[in-house]
C-alpha cells in the first residue's frame, strides 16, 4: 500500500515538474524576445523610418523578382526533407501529397515556429494519412536531423575553406581563437552520424527513445538536400543587400547560417527580432539600415507570400474545383482547413498592427490630406489597429472550430481592409488581408461549434503570443513617436498626428482588452455556477 502511495506521489510530482518546466520554457523564450528586440532596437534608433523605407525603395524591381525566384526554388527543395524522412522511416506516399505537407508546413513553421506550427500541421495531415504517433514523432526527428547534419557540415566547410571575420567581442568568448578550428569540429560531428549510418545497422536508444539510422545513401541525401537548401535561402536574401556594400556571397553565408540556427534554437516563432539582431551584427556594415530593410523585404518573400499562398491553396479547395489532383488534394486539406485559418487570421492580425504603426509616407499624406477628411483618416487609423490587436485572439476561436468566432474573424477583417484603404490607402495591406477573409469566408462550414473561445480555458502559448505582439507593436510606436507625445498643443496633419492616433489606438486596445477580460471573468464565473447547478 505504501508503495503504491509513493508512486503516485512520484508520479505527480513529475507532472508538476513538467508543467512548471513548460511554464518555464515560455518565459525564457519571451525574455530571449525581450531582450533580441531590445539590442535590435539600440542597433537601429539611429535611423529614422524614412531612412529604411528610401533603403527599401533603392532595392530594383529585377533583384525582387530575382529573390522571388530563389524563393520558389527554395521551397521546391525543401520537399526533399519531407521525402527523405518518409524513406528513411520506410513509408511512400505519393508526390503530389509530400508536396503538399512540406509547403504548408513549411509555410507555417517558418512564420510561426516548428513548435507551435509546423509540427502540430504535420501531425494532422500525416495523422489523417493513417500514420501512428510513433511514425509521426520518427518522421519529425528525421526532419530535425536533416537540418542539422547540413547546417553543420556547411558550416564546417565555410569555416574551414572561408574563414568569416567573427566580431572581436564574440571571438573574446568563444573558446577558440581560430574558427577554422571549430569548423573541423563541426565539420566532424556531421561526418560522425554519416560513418554511423554507414557502420550501425541496428535500432539505438536515445533517452529511452529507439533511433534507427537510415541508410547511407539516405544520409548523404540528407546533407545535401540541407546543404542546398541553407544556400538557396541565403541566396534569397543575399540579392536584395546593396551592391555596394562590399559582401561577397560566401561572406554573408555563414552570417546567414547562424542566423539560422539563433532562430531554430529560440524556438521564437518566426524568428522575430533574433534574425535580423544576428544578421545585422555579422554583417560588418556601416549600411544597417540597409540591411534592415533587406531583412523586412526578405521576410515578405520568404514567409508571408508562402503563407498566403497556403490560404489560397485552402480556398481552391474550398472553391471544390473538378481536377482530379485539386480534389485530392483539397480532401486533405480539410483536415487542416480550421488550423490554417486560425493561422492566416492571426497573421492578418500581426500585418494590420503593423500597417497602424508605421507612417505612410509624406507624398501619400500630402494626397489623402487634399482627398479625404482627417476625421475619416483617424478612424481608419483606429479601425486598423482595433482590427488587428482582436483578431490575435479571435483566431483562437477559428483553431476551436466555433461559429462566433466566425463571425467576429470576418467582421474583424473586413474593417481591417476598410481602415488600411483609409489609412494611407494601404492597398498591399488590403488585399493581403482580403486574401486571408476570402480563404475564412469560403471555409464557412468548418466553423460550426456553438462554445465560446473567450469562456473557455485559453493556452498559454496563444495568450503569451497575442500579448507579445502587442508590446512589440507598443515598443515599435515608442521608438517612433514618443519625441511627439509631449507635443500635444502642436498635433496636427504630419508625423504628430501619427504620434497622436499612435497613442489613441493603444488606448483604446487597452480599455478594449481590460473591459473584454473583465467580460471573460464574468462568462467563465457564470459557466461555473451554472455547472454546479447542474450536479
Amino acid at each position: 500500500m505504501r508503495l503504491e502511495r509513493h508512486k503516485i506521489h512520484l508520479h505527480e510530482q513529475r507532472q508538476t515538474m513538467k508543467k512548471y518546466l513548460r511554464y518555464l520554457g515560455t518565459v525564457l523564450i519571451t525574455a530571449v524576445f525581450l531582450l533580441a528586440v531590445y539590442l535590435l532596437y539600440h542597433k537601429l534608433k539611429s535611423y529614422s523610418i524614412a531612412q529604411i523605407r528610401e533603403s527599401i525603395n533603392q532595392i530594383s524591381h529585377g533583384r525582387i523578382l530575382f529573390s522571388m525566384l530563389l524563393m520558389v526554388i527554395n521551397y521546391i527543395i525543401l520537399v526533399g526533407y519531407d521525402w527523405l524522412a518518409l524513406k528513411a522511416i520506410h513509408k511512400d506516399l505519393p508526390l503530389p501529397r509530400v508536396g503538399l505537407v512540406s509547403f504548408v508546413g513549411q509555410a507555417v513553421s517558418y512564420n510561426f515556429g516548428a513548435l507551435l506550427g509546423g509540427t502540430s500541421v504535420r501531425y494532422r495531415f500525416y495523422s489523417a494519412w493513417g500514420f501512428s504517433l510513433v511514425e509521426i514523432v520518427r518522421l519529425v526527428l528525421m526532419l530535425a536531423v536533416t537540418f542539422w547534419v547540413g547546417a553543420l557540415g556547411l558550416c564546417g566547410l565555410i569555416f574551414i575553406v572561408s574563414p568569416p571575420a567573427i566580431p572581436d567581442d564574440l571571438l573574446a568568448r568563444m573558446p577558440v581563437t581560430d574558427v577554422r578550428i571549430l569548423g573541423v569540429v563541426l565539420l566532424l560531428i556531421a561526418c560522425s552520424y554519416l560513418i554511423l549510418c554507414c557502420t550501425v545497422r541496428k535500432p539505438v536508444h536515445i533517452f529511452g527513445r529507439e533511433f534507427v539510422f537510415p541508410a547511407p545513401h539516405i544520409a548523404f541525401a540528407q546533407a545535401l538536400v540541407a546543404g542546398v537548401d541553407i544556400i538557396a535561402a541565403a541566396g534569397c536574401m543575399y540579392v536584395l543587400l546593396p551592391c555596394n556594400m562590399g559582401i561577397t556571397f560566401l561572406d554573408f553565408l555563414p552570417s546567414y547560417l547562424m542566423a539560422q540556427v539563433a532562430v531554430v534554437l529560440t524556438h521564437i516563432p518566426g524568428g522575430v527580432g533574433v534574425f535580423e539582431l544576428v544578421i545585422l551584427h555579422l554583417t560588418h556594415t556601416t549600411q544597417a539600415q540597409a540591411v534592415f530593410a533587406a531583412v523586412l523585404l526578405f521576410r515578405i518573400i520568404y514567409f508571408i507570400i508562402p503563407l498566403l499562398a497556403a490560404a489560397v491553396l485552402l480556398a481552391v479547395y474550398e472553391v471544390r474545383q473538378r481536377s482530379d489532383m485539386l480534389r485530392e488534394t483539397g480532401r486533405w486539406l480539410s483536415v487542416l482547413s480550421h488550423s490554417i485559418s486560425a493561422y492566416m487570421v492571426f497573421a492578418a492580425g500581426v500585418i494590420l498592427l503593423v500597417c497602424a504603426m508605421l507612417p505612410p509616407g509624406r507624398h501619400m499624406l500630402l494626397a489623402l490630406r487634399s482627398m479625404i477628411p482627417y476625421e475619416a483618416l483617424a478612424v481608419g487609423h483606429f479601425l486598423t489597429a482595433i482590427s488587428g490587436a482582436t483578431l490575435l485572439f479571435v483566431s483562437y476561436g477559428l483553431e476551436r472550430r466555433q461559429s462566433r468566432a466566425f463571425v467576429l474573424a470576418v467582421a474583424c477583417l473586413v474593417l481591417g481592409v476598410a481602415g488600411a484603404l483609409l489609412n494611407g490607402f494601404s492597398w498591399i495591406t488590403a488585399s493581403m488581408v482580403g486574401i486571408v477573409l476570402l480563404t475564412v469566408c469560403l471555409a464557412r462550414r468548418r466553423f460550426y461549434r456553438s462554445s465560446f473561445f473567450w469562456e473557455e480555458p485559453i493556452p498559454a502559448y496563444w495568450l503569451f503570443g497575442a500579448l507579445g505582439v502587442l508590446a512589440l507593436a507598443g515598443f515599435l510606436a515608442w521608438a517612433l513617436y514618443h519625441p511627439s507625445w509631449n507635443k500635444a498643443a502642436a498635433w496636427g496633419f504630419n508625423r504628430p498626428h501619427m504620434a497622436a492616433q499612435t497613442l489613441f489606438d493603444f488606448l483604446g486596445i487597452a480599455v478594449g482588452l481590460a473591459l473584454s477580460w473583465i467580460w471573460r471573468v464574468t462568462l467563465r464565473l457564470r459557466a461555473r455556477r451554472q455547472k454546479a447547478t447542474h450536479h
